[in-house]
């Protein structure tokens, strides 16, 4: 069995063998100075500041990247930059971060560290930072107020510039209806006026009477008599006896011997065969 104190032994010769691992892993550096500082220590929420790391050692390195920055929290990260510095006394390593709280309330940065064999001592150390603590509040109601009449602002240019853009685009089209040739409508065609009735051989005898009326002449009168011929179905050159014979009517007869007497019947007969023949005619027609 092995004794209480074997163990204990072999527990301190591994956690030598670790530490002798470790410190063979680490760079070897005589560290003057390891601080941290923000530019501003009271400030707002959305308020960009910066959070600067200074390392100094006394040997010409190019990097430390050993540097291990804090847990930047609720803090939105903008940029990170490092600027190494060589002189005569060793290497000046600044980081600066720039951060913008989304949060109100106060924020401790803890300690940026570094792990190295301290060669004052020869053994592995780590060295700390201090820590930084800032104060964040949240927005003013100046502030609130702005950003809230930006917003609508904004949101007003927006409708603004929506609402031109439909006046551009119905005057555009407006334009274009206007600038196409109207096509001309014709009115539709008048209807034909209705044909005049047909004359029948009464119409063309009752406008001959008429004239006969107004002028009593001889050339009136046979105008009249051929009318009557021809209401009885026969040519004006036809005799009175084809006429008579073919007059469907006893009144058309009558006017047709009125008319024959008052055209070639002796001279004093003629005014009173005229005057039959006007009688004989009307009562024809009625």
């Amino acid at each position: 069995m092995t004794s209480p104190a074997a163990k204990w032994l072999c527990f301190a010769l591994l956690l030598a063998l670790a530490s002798q691992a470790q410190a063979q892993s680490l760079r070897r550096l005589h560290v003057d100075a390891l601080s941290m500082r923000a530019d501003r220590t009271e400030l707002q929420v959305g308020q960009v500041f910066h959070l600067a790391i200074h390392v100094r050692v006394r040997e010409n390195v190019q990097a430390l990247d050993e540097l291990v920055i804090p847990d930047l929290g609720t803090m939105q990260s903008l940029g990170d930059e490092r600027h190494t510095t060589h002189a005569p006394g060793g290497t000046d390593v600044v980081e600066t971060l720039t951060l913008e709280p989304t949060a109100s309330g106060p924020f401790t940065f803890q300690p940026a560290y570094l792990d190295a064999v301290d060669a004052r001592t020869g053994r592995p150390s780590r060295f700390s930072s201090n820590a930084v603590t800032v104060v964040v509040a949240g927005p003013s109601l100046l502030d609130s107020f702005a950003a809230q009449l930006i917003a609508v602002i904004e949101r007003g240019a927006l409708a603004a510039l929506g609402l031109i853009v439909v006046i551009v685009l119905l005057t555009t089209l407006a334009r274009r209806v206007a600038r196409r040739p109207r096509r001309a409508v014709k009115p539709p065609p008048a209807p034909a006026p209705p044909p005049p009735p047909a004359r029948t051989p009464r119409d063309v005898v009752a406008d001959a009477l008429r004239g006969f009326r107004v002028t009593p002449s001889a050339a009136q009168l046979l105008t009249l008599r051929g009318a009557l011929f021809a209401a009885a179905g026969v040519s004006s050159g036809a005799t009175l006896r084809d006429a008579l014979a073919h007059a469907p009517d006893h009144r058309l007869r009558v006017a047709l011997i009125a008319a024959e007497r008052g055209a070639f019947g002796p001279e004093h007969a003629r005014d009173a065969a005229s005057m039959e023949l006007v009688e004989a005619t009307e009562a024809w027609l009625r």
